[in-house]
């Protein structure tokens, strides 16, 4: 298993350098984008450069739990992780409709389509060890961990250490490395 997830950890950066935006446009009703299984690949390794605090689970049978709202990368991520475990615990994805339901979650992926509720999202995981990733433009600003973005043609990603930290989140530096560092702006005073 450790090889495999090396394996797929080399493959998403490797995405990360070589993807192009023309490769990203939908190919069609039942065939999932590149962006899709891009943006999969990286959800599954940031849960693997990321230290949950033990109190994070139940108990050490506890499954790791992936959540995605508005998803949109279509089923890709369930087959990016079938097989798969993270610290000897299996990995699990479900499908949120509501915030209310944030909590049981270690990783959660908010999608472009969900992106107005963002800020609602990320208050319902404040003050749990739960690492917020979306696509939002105003992701950070409003507290995210992670955010998507696109430099040029490729797909890249922003951190801010500081949310993930105030979440009892430790983010591997080898990750930070890879990330363009991102801090929220400070908003004007009124």
């Amino acid at each position: 298993m450790i090889r495999r997830a090396q394996g797929v950890a080399v493959l998403a950066i490797w995405m990360l350098i070589e993807t192009s935006a023309s490769t990203l446009a939908p190919q069609g009703p039942s065939t999932p984008t590149v962006e899709a299984q891009v943006k999969a690949a990286f959800l599954f390794n940031f849960a693997q450069f990321v230290q949950w605090p033990g109190a994070a689970f139940q108990d050490r049978n506890s499954p790791f739990t992936m959540c995605t709202i508005g998803d949109s990368i279509e089923g890709v991520l369930e087959k990016t992780i079938d097989g798969e475990t993270l610290d000897g615990r299996r990995i699990v994805v479900h499908r949120l409709t509501s915030p209310e339901n944030v909590r049981a979650c270690h990783l959660i992926y908010v999608a472009r389509p969900e992106a107005r509720r963002s800020m609602e999202i990320i208050a319902a995981a404040s003050g749990v060890p739960v690492l917020t990733v979306g696509d939002s433009e105003e992701f950070i600003n409003e507290g995210g961990m992670i955010r998507f973005t696109e430099a040029g043609r490729r797909i890249r990603f922003e951190i801010n250490p500081d949310a993930a930290a105030d979440a009892s989140l430790r983010v591997s530096s080898r990750l930070l490395r890879l990330a363009d560092i991102a801090r929220p702006r400070q908003r004007a005073a009124r």
